[in-house]
C-alpha cells in the first residue's frame, strides 16, 4: 500500500480547528435571543458595559458568517481540486504521496533526482490550479477577512477588564462576553465555564429573565446544523 503525508501547515490546522469550536459553541451561550434583547433593554442605555457587549456580539455574528462560509469553499476546494498533493516514485519500490515541498525534500537524494523532479512538477501543478480557483472563489481572502474580525473581537475583549459595568445588566453583559469567548478555547463542560453559566443563570433568574425560556432557547440552538451560504457562482451549501 502506498504511503501517504497528511501533513498541512499549523495555521490550517489551527483555522479549521477554531472554526469547528465556533461553530459548536455557538448555541452553547446559555442565552437565546430572546435573553439577549431583555439585557439590552431592561439595561441602563448610560452603561458603557451594554455598549461594548452590543459592539462585540455584532463583531462575533460576522466572525460566525465568514467562518461558515469559509467552511464552505474550502469543502468547494478540496472537492473540485483536491489538497495539492504528488506522488514520488520511491528507489527501492513503491510511492509516498506528499502534500507539500517540505515533505517532497525530506525524500530527495542523488539516486531519486529525476523522480523528485517529476513530483516537484506535479506538486507545482496541482498547487497552481488550487490557487486559480482559490482567487476564483476567494477562499484566502475569507480567511484574511476572519483574522481581521477576530482582531476587531480581541480589541473589544481587553477593553473588557477596562470599562465598568454601571448596572447588573451590565456586568451581566461582560460576563456573557467572557463565557462565549472562554468557551472557544476549552470544553464547555471545563471549569470554569459551566460554573459561570450557572451564575448567569441564577442573576438572570433573580432579575426576572425566565430561565425555562433560556434553558427551552439553549436546547434548542445546541441542535441546530451550522447553515450558512456563500455568493459564489457553482456552489451549494
Amino acid at each position: 500500500m502506498a504511503d501517504s503525508d497528511h501533513s498541512t501547515t499549523l495555521s490550517s490546522v489551527t483555522r479549521r480547528l477554531l472554526m469547528r469550536q465556533i461553530v459548536t459553541v455557538a448555541g452553547l451561550w446559555p442565552f437565546g435571543a430572546w435573553a439577549r434583547e431583555n439585557v439590552s433593554i431592561n439595561g441602563r442605555q448610560d452603561d458603557p458595559a451594554l455598549g461594548l457587549y452590543e459592539s462585540w456580539c455584532e463583531v462575533h455574528r460576522s466572525t460566525l458568517v465568514l467562518c461558515r462560509q469559509q467552511q464552505q469553499l474550502e469543502r468547494y476546494l478540496v472537492k473540485a481540486i483536491g489538497f495539492p498533493s504528488a506522488k514520488m516514485q520511491l528507489p527501492g519500490g513503491g510511492e509516498k504521496t506528499v502534500h507539500s515541498v517540505e515533505s517532497l525534500d525530506e525524500l530527495y537524494s542523488p539516486e531519486n533526482e529525476v523522480a523528485w523532479g517529476r513530483a516537484l512538477s506535479e506538486l507545482a501543478a496541482h498547487q497552481a490550479r488550487w490557487d486559480a480557483t482559490d482567487a476564483e472563489i476567494g477562499f484566502s481572502r475569507t480567511d484574511e477577512l476572519i483574522q481581521r474580525s477576530e482582531a476587531a473581537e480581541q480589541a473589544l475583549l481587553d477593553d473588557l477588564p477596562l470599562t465598568p459595568a454601571r448596572s447588573v445588566e451590565g456586568a451581566l453583559a461582560k460576563l456573557l462576553v467572557i463565557l462565549r469567548n472562554g468557551e472557544h478555547w476549552e470544553d464547555p463542560g471545563d471549569f470554569p465555564w459551566r460554573h459561570i453559566r450557572s451564575v448567569l443563570d441564577d442573576l438572570a433568574r433573580y432579575h426576572h429573565i425566565d430561565p425555562a425560556t433560556i434553558v427551552a432557547s439553549c436546547a434548542q440552538e445546541r441542535h441546530q446544523e451550522c447553515k450558512g451560504s456563500v455568493s459564489v457562482s457553482g456552489i451549494s451549501p
